[in-house]
């Protein structure tokens, strides 16, 4: 049997999500940035005609370029974000975010909930090839999308009166773009993977969205505990920001690696572009290469028999049990210690106490006796 015919197979399922998200890409790559450049008019317009109302600017203003008003180093022009502020990165990526979780808990999680994973095991493909299937699809939106949208922002720009922002930089503006689109597939790659632990849509969309949140959530947890004894053990304050900024965790946590990007100065500092082209989109590809991986791996070896728990490997649960209790403990510590102004290691201990019992009266309901019903 061909391969295309997983392939038909899986773009059924996620067919309309897949073009929504085309469509929805092109047209947030696009209008903010329509709308941007019509504002960069209308406030040059109302510049020139009240000059006096402007410190800096000429009172012969209306002879002064547009180019003047972002490259001016006096108040007018700092106004202006220049080419950053027509790029609508955060829209972007935003968006990519949830559809990346959308498409991944539908093309497991939702073939689980309609019981199509057991039709899809019978066919005469091994799960390596399900798991690669599944996965292009879902990339394939991404790239399409991006290839779609970007130049067309880049387009946009180039016919626009303010030109000369983009003309200089053509080939980061081009990064940039490739970036959004590596962020978005390492977003679904990692949602993806979480379908080997989720046995549905829902588990499987919450296990994602900790995954986002782990990596960062669990230093907070661990530099705020670590404040709480800062009368014991010498505490580092910067030590979430060392962490943040570490390339292990922008590996890991695609969140941590957007975090990291000063989208306000990324084209006026040469040393912060050179950060950012060095570090950013290699960590976004080596984040889709090792999650797909892991994906794969899980993948395989997913008991097909617990589908619809919300965990699905027996083994681990032990282990989801301790981290969920540590985690859970120590946002009850931090949150019950900051009644008072300072740090108070009784308070802590006891909000350790409570959040601890919780997280473990939850995990024994989610963990070991919580099993969704599976739509017939």
């Amino acid at each position: 049997m061909s391969f295309k015919v997983l392939l038909k197979k899986d773009w059924k399922q996620v067919s309309i999500l897949w073009m929504l998200l085309v469509v929805l890409s092109v047209i947030v790559f696009t209008v903010p940035t329509w709308t941007q450049l019509d504002d960069f008019n209308r406030e040059i317009e109302n510049i020139r005609a009240n000059p006096s109302s402007y410190e800096g600017v000429p009172l012969d203003a209306s002879n002064l370029p547009d180019r003047w008003f972002f490259e001016s180093g006096d108040s007018v022009g700092m106004l202006y974000n220049g080419l950053m502020s027509l790029i609508p990165m955060g829209m972007v990526i935003f968006l990519y975010v949830v559809f990346g979780l959308l498409m991944a808990s539908v093309l497991i999680g939702g073939e689980r909930n309609s019981q199509m994973s057991d039709f899809s095991m019978s066919l005469p493909f091994t799960r390596t090839q399900l798991y690669i299937s599944k996965w292009l699809i879902g990339a394939s939106g991404f790239i399409v999308a991006t290839l779609l949208g970007g130049p067309l922002l880049m387009a946009i720009i180039h016919l626009s009166d303010f030109s000369f922002l983009i003309q200089p930089k053509d080939l980061e503006v081009s990064i940039m773009i490739l970036f959004m689109m590596l962020t978005g597939i390492s977003v679904f790659s990692i949602s993806l993977w979480m379908g080997s632990f989720g046995g549905e849509s829902i588990s499987q969309a919450l296990w994602s969205f900790v995954a986002l949140l782990f990596p960062i959530g669990i230093i907070s947890l661990i530099e705020g505990s670590l404040y709480t004894f800062e009368r014991f053990i010498d505490v580092s304050y910067s030590l979430t920001q060392v962490w943040m900024e570490s390339i292990p965790l922008r590996v890991i946590s695609p969140l941590a690696n957007i975090f990291n990007i000063d989208t306000y100065d990324i084209f006026r500092s040469n040393g912060l572009w050179e950060d950012f082209v060095t570090v950013a989109p290699l960590s976004a590809l080596a984040s889709i290469v090792i999650s797909f991986g892991l994906g794969l791996w899980t993948f395989n070896r997913a008991p097909q028999e617990n589908n619809g728990r919300f965990f699905m490997f027996s083994n681990w649960l032990w282990l989801v049990h301790l981290v969920m209790v540590l985690c859970f403990g120590m946002l009850g510590g931090i949150m019950l210690s900051a009644i008072t102004f300072s740090a108070n290691i009784v308070l802590y201990i006891v909000g350790f106490a409570i959040g601890g019992f919780i997280a473990h009266l939850l995990a024994k309901r989610l963990l070991y006796r919580f099993n969704l019903k599976l739509k017939s």
